[in-house]
């Protein structure tokens, strides 16, 4: 394993020590070459427009420790290896460093969160550190300034490796799991820090660790297979959603919960296509492709979805001749789980196309016979109704045979497609061949009868294979073509390979997902029906202890396939919350989403921390904390005490002050959708009457 950073990273933080006294000039150097570094993020309070005055040597170097792709961490360093004269050789790998996490990649605050010397002490520690010197007064003094926190013991990593140890949450997890070592979760006095560095070093001496360096240790608490990334809080959330399949992102209006989905979504089913450096646009394309596709399902849930709606129902259906038939219709839920159990078709060799329909043909009539026996040698199948001429158009007269070849001759010649299946009738339980359509439809006058063509490759031939099961009990008809609608690819990959026959084709594993919205806004008892217990992920299909049902209305066995993910947006504060079943909170993982403070153009900090302390009362430590979710919240004496505060505190995104064109949306944000929601609050036993002052208060800030 090499480590051909180390030397780059030494030289690196001696040339930047000469910008400590000529700041102006390195933040330059960064703005002058900004889109190449990346570097749009490093701005003040006031958005991409207000530019940094000031930096400190941790933020510069966090322009390539940050999570971007490897390959523009690379490009960064071989850029500033020239600005900077750098004569190590730029990194080919960055294995074993910790990395900043883009939301908190300053190691200093916005101009109204930074003390006066905050970005000084931090050039105080740096000198101190490159140059070898004691920087304890300085550690100590910059571990209290806000937001640096964990961060710092990464930037002494960054310097010197050798000496310093990162208390990121892969060294944390590796060191507790491996070696049974607890590092605080928070940055320690430096006289504590330097205890446990002492401790980890005499194990790596005695054995007791086999790593023989920190940045050996770090590396091996990062898997190569992150490509060096720490894993997100989306990562660790949908593993829990790839194990339990079913997930409710709930929490109070304004908490992101629906802006997330297409999130969770593509890191799901299209993994590879994640990147940190990704926009949102980009997101999105790929989250409304992958519905396009048919692996996504959005739908809204309300009062009047039913289970006729998700699974199957009986609907009224106009035919061409003006009577109402009911046929029975798939749901939404259904569909996805049909398309979610169709074979990947992995090679097209055999010419089976991935959305194939499974035909019925009667060749002649059953049993051995001439017609039959030349299809099966010359590769194609032949049906009559010759006496309809060879052209069948809107001018056919279907009077002929009281116009029963009329829905024949237009499942053969116009919707039967190549790639398509044909099953060979052989009698009225059995088919004899199985074959892959290869040709269009033929008229051909060689032949005395059955005069219609189109050209098979047999697959299976000279079988006797009862379909009858699979048909779902019913027999064939005497119909000489149409469609097997209860007979899916899925089962004729099972003769095929019953009968030793390449199929080509293999198990769908690409996760399928059912997006519903609003969850709680529908009876969702009602709309699950007898799946709920189905839902399970040990019920699914191929699973020891899968389980399928009896489908009210079409009388078939359904199980739910082991690709489908069902993903749920939950509002806390909605009084119809308690609709959810025990029965149905069981079955799905619930996913809190918390407001925080966004680091971007047109959020107002101050705004969100007044109506945040409406219904918290810790909200400095929260913010000091980075927003760990799982930190304690204290509920406000504003708070009744019948609501829990991530139930019912208002989110971040109604602190966005700026519309999609940059417009200051403030006013109308205020006077139409915070001060309405919290005096319905009030209205409603939610918060108390003292919240009123607050409300006024931010009814004169609307008019300012």
């Amino acid at each position: 394993m090499k480590f051909t950073w180390i030397p780059y990273y030494q030289e690196f933080a001696e040339k930047l020590l000469q910008y400590e006294t000529n700041r102006g000039a390195l933040l330059k150097l960064i703005y002058d070459n900004g889109n190449e570094l990346k570097a749009d993020y490093l701005h003040d309070e006031k958005g991409r427009n207000d530019l940094l005055k000031d930096i400190d040597p941790f933020t510069v170097f966090g322009l390539f420790n940050r999570r971007i792709k490897r390959q523009n961490r690379i490009n960064t360093t071989v850029l500033f290896k020239r600005l900077l004269g750098i004569s190590a050789p730029a990194p080919t790998n960055f294995t074993g460093i910790p990395i900043l996490n883009n939301q908190k990649s300053h190691f200093f605050g916005f101009r109204n969160r930074r003390g006066i010397d905050d970005i000084q002490n931090l050039w105080n520690l740096f000198r101190k550190v490159v140059k070898g010197e004691d920087f304890s007064n300085e550690f100590n003094k910059v571990r209290k300034q806000f937001i640096i926190n964990i961060n710092m013991t990464m930037g002494l990593y960054w310097i010197q490796p050798e000496e310093f140890l990162a208390f990121d949450s892969s060294n944390k997890r590796y060191l507790e799991e491996k070696y049974g070592i607890i590092l605080p979760s928070e940055t320690p006095e430096y006289s504590e820090y330097q205890k446990i560095l002492d401790e980890i070093k005499y194990k790596m001496a005695t054995n007791e660790i086999k790593e023989k360096s920190f940045y050996e240790l770090s590396a091996n608490a990062y898997s190569e297979s992150t490509a060096d990334i720490e894993p997100t809080w989306y990562d660790e959330k949908v593993s829990i959603w790839k194990r339990r399949k079913n997930i409710v992102l709930c929490g109070a209006p304004g908490t992101g919960k629906t802006y997330d989905v297409p999130e969770f979504v593509v890191r799901l089913c299209d993994p590879s296509f994640m990147d940190n450096t990704l926009e949102r646009k980009e997101l999105v394309e790929r989250y409304n492709q992958l519905k396009q596709e048919g692996r996504v399902v959005f739908t809204t849930f309300h009062q009047s979805m039913d289970y006729e709606d998700w699974m199957e129902g009986l609907r009224p259906v106009v035919n061409e001749n003006n009577q109402v038939n009911y046929e029975i219709v798939d749901g939404i839920f259904k569909k996805l789980c049909i398309d979610a159990a169709r074979p990947i078709v992995r090679d097209t060799r055999e010419g089976i196309v991935q959305d194939a329909v499974i035909w019925k043909v009667s060749l002649a009539r059953t049993g051995d016979n001439p017609i039959r026996n030349d299809c099966m040698k010359n590769d194609y199948v032949r049906i009559g109704w010759d006496d309809y001429g060879p052209v069948i158009s809107d001018e056919t007269d279907w009077s002929k045979y009281n116009s029963e070849g009329k829905q024949i001759l237009d499942a053969y010649i116009n919707k039967m497609k190549k790639g398509d299946i044909i099953f060979s009738c052989y009698s009225s339980q059995t088919i004899d061949a199985i074959g892959v359509v290869t040709g269009d439809y033929e008229f051909n006058d060689k032949f005395q009868s059955y005069k219609r063509v189109r050209k098979v490759k047999w697959l299976l031939k000279g079988i006797d294979e009862n379909i009858v099961d699979m048909n779902d009990g019913k027999v064939m008809t005497l119909s000489t073509v149409y469609r097997l609608k209860s007979i899916t690819l899925d089962n004729v990959r099972t003769i095929l390979e019953k009968h030793n026959t390449r199929s080509d084709m293999s198990t769908n594993a690409e996760p399928y997902v059912m997006v519903i919205d609003e969850m709680n806004r529908g009876n969702v008892s009602k709309v699950f029906g007898e799946l709920i217990t189905l839902l399970e992920p040990d019920k699914r299909k191929g699973h020891t202890d899968s389980e399928s049902v009896l489908l009210p209305y079409s009388k078939k066995m359904f199980l739910i396939p082991d690709n489908v993910y069902i993903i749920a947006t939950m509002n806390t504060a909605d009084r119809s919350l308690g609709v959810l079943d025990y029965a149905i909170r069981r079955r799905f993982a619930f996913l809190r989403e918390r407001p925080f403070s966004l680091d971007i153009e047109g959020f107002d900090h101050e705004l969100f921390k007044k109506v945040s302390e409406l219904f918290i009362s810790n909200f400095d430590e929260y913010e000091e904390s980075e927003w760990d979710t799982e930190l304690r919240l204290t509920p406000a004496d504003t708070l009744t005490s019948d609501y829990k505060p991530e139930d019912v505190w208002i989110g971040h995104s109604y602190f966005l002050m700026n519309d999609e064109d940059g417009n200051d949306c403030k006013q109308g944000r205020l006077l139409y959708e915070i001060i309405p929601l919290l005096e319905e609050y009030v209205r409603d036993g939610v918060l108390t009457g003292e919240a009123q002052s607050t409300i006024d208060d931010l009814y004169t800030a609307a008019y300012e």
